[in-house]
């Protein structure tokens, strides 16, 4: 007889050493550590061994057909040391091959559920039956054999935990778990949040509490890697039933953003522009790293989607829930919405004081590290490239600094912005927070004032012959003129190409600020708070400018060289340079030679991109195909709710606007327009002062449409999820900005 043990109990500790499969050396790990593993033995591969050679078990047949016969049911149960087994038991295989990193060979082998311990007759076909299912697999490898007892589970199923999601993925199913992992049943599939240490679990449904702590307790016990967890509930106790590597990650139904890519983008943006957001993407999402270097890598921060880059706004919350802050900081800051809100978990803060630490040391330093960039920027773009590849890289650089940048500098401004919005006095200190753009084009506008000739020719888009008004807009181009509607693009034109937009507003808008109102009390108390927010705005503003500075100088070079590609017979125009990937601008100087062929499947695939209306937040696994073309007449919620920025109440006719015009529809005056705009920003100024009040749809209030807006007083709400789609052109509404809503009146 064998000196080796037969069997090894679970929990013993005893599976490594003795050189066990995977599967078997996590569950005596589980068990060892104290896990609510069913009890059970792992049946060693030389027990099957000794067991072949004392003739107790025999191979029948050839190939991957083979069978174990068992001459002699009782003598192998007793030789196995499981002749007091009782009740139901689950006899799983445990071999070698299973559940590695790289591969977990899922339902290969056999398993035999429900077997009647009391006969030895059935445990030994169910040993047999699982034995057979090795010759399944060639190769050599341990044949062990795990024999539990069976979990008389009410809800049952597979749970995936990994670290770079706080929430746990879930598989369930009443009864056993079999039918799912047999893919016999889908069950229900949702997630849980995932448990720290003393944090409390569900109690609304004990048996996703009793899961998420046995999750918990798995992390805790085999490290925090990816975790595929078979469980089983008995209505008093979740039992981890089987644990194993998760080898592939899972692709969950995140949700997605247009947020901040929709105030400052075009729709759809340039290809080009949308590969430069998407390529930038992991720099970015390092600017969190590189606080709490735990985040995930696995996550991209951007997708495209049908030809539009989105925020993984599931992402960017799952950073703040492991950093234990409420996840509406996100969501105030840069508009959509998330599925669930999540409040303030001290108990994580207080484990994330480092990286919070170090977090608000960089936002403290946030002003004085825009200032650096700034003069990168102005460093990196004053000379021409020589080459179209040398100005993509350029751009690639500027954009991905100027990202990452503004998510330090917009950090510094959230708390600061809420605790003002909360104390009901934003609207009063914002308004000391004046744009060195916006007052100088009032002051433009004061030029036009009153004089009929002027008048007339802005009307028309034109320049006015007065020299006075020539020469005011001479220094307005000289200083402003970098910028432009939906700048962050470089595909589009700069108010210095095309100033039309601009006189056209100034022909019938109003761009002058509000008076200030007086300072009050609680003002004056949290003004230091004011500054720190104010600071932090400037700087931001004054980087963009910069920025926008090299954008400008970046365009310029790559039509330049564009145009000379034309001549060489390598683009149809100068403008088609924007409708390459950056991979494939890059290529050009290397000699990439795009045919007839290609040009034509472009401009096809970008008009079919365009007809596409996405929404402003959509899950992963949503039908984009349903937004092909915007529906007719779809009918409106009574009422939608947003953000608040200003005060005031304020009824008239809604202009909807997918993207900003000076175009104000026939029979509505200034005074009782609303403006309902899919998103906005600085490019929107032209459009904003054309109308009464504003709704956007998509944006937080801390986005530059949402300070602009501040800064002009208007009545102004914004992410009012819908509202594009839920009103048209001429629906009487009625704005009350300081509730945050937006409703349709009769009529």
């Amino acid at each position: 007889m064998s000196a080796r043990p037969r069997t090894l109990r679970l929990g013993s500790g005893g599976a490594a050493a003795r050189g066990c499969g995977k599967k078997a050396e996590l569950l005596d790990r589980a068990a060892r550590a104290g896990l609510p593993v069913p009890a059970g033995v792992i049946v060693t591969h030389e027990a099957w061994v000794d067991s072949m050679e004392r003739r107790l078990t025999r191979l029948e047949g050839h190939g991957g057909r083979m069978s174990v016969a068992v001459p002699d049911p009782p003598a192998l149960v007793r030789f196995l040391d499981l002749e007091e087994s009782t009740g139901r038991l689950a006899v799983r295989s445990a071999f070698s091959s299973e559940d590695g990193s790289a591969e977990s060979l899922a339902g290969w082998f056999a398993s035999g559920l429900f077997v009647d311990g009391r006969t030895p007759f059935a445990l030994a076909a169910a040993l047999a039956g699982v034995w057979a299912s090795a010759f399944r697999r060639p190769g050599r490898f341990r044949h062990d054999v795990i024999v539990q007892a069976m979990v008389e589970s009410r809800r049952a199923g597979v749970a995936f935990t990994e670290p770079g999601f706080e929430d746990d993925l879930v598989n369930a199913a009443f009864g056993t778990a079999d039918g799912l992992l047999s893919g016999r049943a889908s069950g229900d599939t949702f997630t849980v949040p995932r448990l720290c240490a003393a944090e409390r679990a569900s109690e609304e449904n004990p048996v996703l509490g009793r899961l998420q702590l046995l999750l918990r307790d798995v992390r805790a016990a085999l490290g925090e890697d990816d975790w595929d967890v078979e469980w089983a509930d008995d209505g008093r106790r979740c039992w981890l039933v089987q644990v194993r590597p998760v080898t592939r990650p899972t692709r969950r139904n995140d949700a997605f953003t247009a947020a901040t890519h929709r105030e400052i983008l075009p729709d759809p943006p340039s290809r080009f522009m949308t590969s430069v957001v998407a390529a930038s993407a992991g720099r970015l999402f390092g600017s969190f790293r590189r606080f709490d270097a735990g985040l995930t890598t696995r996550r991209p921060l951007v997708e495209v989607f049908r030809g539009r880059p989105f925020l993984n706004l599931s992402l960017l919350a799952d950073v703040l829930r492991r950093w234990g802050l409420p996840t509406r900081l996100l969501t105030d800051s840069i508009g959509g919405r998330t599925d669930r809100d999540f409040g303030l978990r001290p108990l994580r803060l207080a484990r994330r004081l480092p990286v919070l630490g170090r977090l608000g040391l960089a936002q403290l330093a946030a002003a004085g590290s825009a200032r650096r960039l700034e003069a990168a920027i102005r460093g990196r773009t004053a000379f021409a490239p020589s080459r179209l590849s040398e100005a993509v890289a350029a751009f690639q650089w500027l954009y991905s600094a100027l990202a990452t940048e503004m998510v330090v500098l917009t950090a510094a401004m959230a708390a600061p912005l809420a605790l003002l919005r909360r104390a009901g006095v934003l609207d009063e200190v914002g308004a000391g927070w004046r744009s060195e753009m916006l007052d100088d084009l009032a002051a433009l506008q004061r030029l036009a004032a009153g004089r009929e000739s002027v008048r007339a020719a802005l009307e028309r888009g034109e320049v006015p012959e007065d020299p006075a008004f020539r020469h005011g807009l001479e220094e307005w181009l000289a200083k402003h003129g970098h910028r432009g509607v939906y700048e962050s693009d470089p595909a589009r034109p700069r108010y210095r190409e095309d100033p039309t937009p601009l006189l056209r507003s100034l022909a019938s808008g109003s761009l002058s600020h509000p008076p200030r109102p007086p300072r009050s009390v609680r003002a004056i108390l949290l003004a230091p708070l004011a500054w720190q927010a104010g600071r932090a705005l400037r700087a931001r503003e004054r980087l963009r400018s910069t920025a926008m500075v090299g954008f400008e100088r970046l365009r310029r070079a790559m039509l330049e060289h564009a145009g000379l590609l034309v001549g060489a017979g390598v683009l149809p125009a100068a403008e088609a340079v924007w409708s390459l990937e950056v991979s494939e601008a890059l290529r050009i100087d290397a000699g990439f030679r795009p045919d007839a062929t290609f040009w034509r499947l472009r401009r096809e695939e970008e008009a079919s991109l365009r007809e596409y209306d996405l929404p402003d937040l959509f899950h992963r696994f949503d039908d984009l195909e349903a937004h092909r073309r915007r529906p007719e007449g779809q009918m409106a919620p009574v009422r939608l709710r947003g953000i608040p920025l200003t005060a005031g109440v304020l009824e008239g006719r809604a202009w909807v606007l997918a993207g900003p015009s000076v175009d104000r529809p026939p029979g509505l005056r200034r005074e009782g327009t609303i403006l309902v705009a899919r998103a906005a920003d600085a490019g929107w100024i032209p459009t904003f002062a054309l109308v009464a009040g504003v709704v956007v749809e998509t944006g937080g209030d801390l986005s530059h449409g949402s300070i602009v807006l501040r800064e002009m007083g208007l009545p102004a709400v914004t992410n009012v999820a819908g509202a594009t789609r839920a009103f048209k052109t001429g629906d009487g509404v009625r704005l009350r900005a300081d509730e945050g809503t937006v409703e349709r009146l009769g009529g």
